[in-house]
């Protein structure tokens, strides 16, 4: 502490991805960062996930019993055949498996949006499901040290490196495992001898190449930056965020006190104030906008350019409309998120059939997300799902088509 400081009440908050200057997309540590703590991507990427793993999803069987109007098979056919859904044959689930009660008890509603999440963050993710508690983990950048691939460049097992963060914990364990990410699990050792766990290389987009399909941040994260930036400075509107201070030296000031000034101008940020008499400082002048209208300004159009670019309505970050009233549910702007919703989910729904393949031995036939139709939409064919066939696209239509008909 200077002689030229004193207490003084300032508002001293920083945003700490500004602090620390998560900008970088290239680091994934930024990306996980940001994703956690930024208001908007948290929005476009946690908040949507887990709005659309806000119902059971729908699978072809009904193995959740999901939709009361669709043919549910809960025994196997008597003479062997496979059972028959609108002229699709499909393989039937088990009475002796209750499906729903474990997919609740094992939470895999959170497990789905984990699995969104690390994706649309990191572009792919590890997931692995076991036979205990806790049932499932999601691996990304954060525990993944090594991929092995073969020469199709497909991926075949991954070692793991992991620590439980516990609250309270006097200390962590290190977890070490390699993935078999084969399509069947083998016998084969790991270096501890022990057999090798499975679990399922998820992939966003249709290349594992890193600089090929981006996920789905590559495209908004210079925006976000900025918009970053502009609410910091509309909320901090002042000399100390958005502009500087001009001091007018004194005819007593030396080296000595100048360096000993430029402290004091430190601490002034951490609740302190300035003082010095006339023959040290004559005059100090804050350079700075008078109001904030500027950049209340550049916010909304960069909002506007941002959910452009995320395909979202502007209200669905603004929650609000600027003429008055919030974000209806029957508002056309329901619409274009639910069909957000269903673009982002038919991306790796081929995944969700997969792991319940290998959590409880059914091939279901097709799986759709569970949306809650509005009031007068009527569901298009534009939402392509990238994995699905047109035969696919058929049968999705027929079961949506009966549940706009409730």
């Amino acid at each position: 502490m200077t002689n030229y400081s004193d207490y003084f009440g300032v508002f001293t908050y920083l945003d700490p991805l500004i602090y620390f200057k998560v900008e970088s997309f290239d680091n994934w540590s930024h990306r996980e960062k940001a994703v956690k703590k930024d208001h908007f991507l948290k929005k476009f990427i946690n908040g949507l996930d887990i709005s659309i793993f806000e119902e059971k999803p729908i699978f072809v069987p009904d193995i959740l019993e999901t939709d009361k109007e669709m043919s549910s098979p809960t025994e196997p056919p008597k003479d062997g055949k496979s059972i028959e859904l609108n002229g699709k044959e499909l393989t039937p689930a088990y009475s002796d498996k209750n499906i729903l009660k474990e997919w609740n008890d094992e939470n895999w509603d959170a497990f789905m949006v984990a699995m969104y999440d690390s994706a649309r963050t990191h572009k792919w993710c590890i997931v692995q499901i076991y036979d205990e508690h806790p049932w499932w983990r999601v691996f990304t950048y954060r525990e993944i040290i090594e991929i092995v691939y073969n020469d199709k460049d497909i991926p075949i097992k991954a070692h793991a490196q992991w620590t439980k963060n516990l609250p309270r914990a006097e200390m962590y364990n290190l977890h070490d495992e390699w993935i078999n990410l084969l399509e069947e699990k083998t016998e084969e050792l790991d270096d501890k001898g022990e057999v090798n766990s499975l679990g399922l290389f998820v992939n966003w987009g249709h290349d594992i190449d890193s600089r090929i399909d981006g996920n789905d941040l590559e495209g908004i994260w210079s925006l976000d930056v900025d918009l970053r930036y502009i609410l910091q400075d509309i909320l901090h509107n002042s000399a100390k965020s958005s502009g500087f201070y001009h001091v007018k030296w004194g005819s007593g000031v030396t080296d000595a006190i100048k360096a000993d000034i430029v402290n004091a101008f430190e601490l002034c940020g951490s609740s302190h104030m300035l003082g010095a008499t006339e023959q040290v400082i004559q005059e100090i002048i804050a350079m700075y906008p008078a109001n904030p209208e500027f950049s209340i300004l550049a916010m909304d159009k960069v909002m506007k350019i941002f959910s452009g670019a995320t395909n979202l309505p502007y209200l669905y970050f603004n929650s609000e409309k600027d003429t008055g009233g919030v974000f209806e549910e029957n508002s056309s702007a329901m619409a274009q998120v639910n069909d957000k919703k269903r673009e982002v989910f038919g991306k790796l729904k081929h995944y969700i059939l997969k792991l319940v393949e290998m959590r409880w031995g059914i091939k279901c036939e097709d799986v759709f997300a569970n949306i809650a139709e509005i009031e007068g939409e009527q569901f298009t064919e534009d939402v392509i799902e990238p994995r699905a066939s047109s035969e696919e696209g058929d049968l999705e239509r027929e079961v949506r088509r009966g549940r706009l008909q409730k």
